[in-house]
């Protein structure tokens, strides 16, 4: 049975803009929840490290995050 070829899909701005309000809370949760427990920040590694300079910046200084 052969696939069939489906037309490209608008999403409505108005979805695309609640995705990514919706992204954004989850994003700045992650990161306070990350910041409250360095335990847990640890294990995201460098890529959690990076996503929390920012936060770090305007409240403290960066934690350390041996690898």
């Amino acid at each position: 049975m052969p696939d069939t070829i489906r037309p490209p899909v608008t999403i409505p701005q108005e979805l695309m803009l609640a995705r990514l309000a919706q992204s954004d809370q989850m994003r700045e949760f992650f990161i306070q929840m990350w910041l409250q427990n360095p335990a847990l920040a640890k294990q995201g590694g460098a890529r959690v490290a990076s996503l929390l300079a920012p936060a770090c910046v305007q409240s403290e200084p960066v934690p350390t995050i041996p690898y």
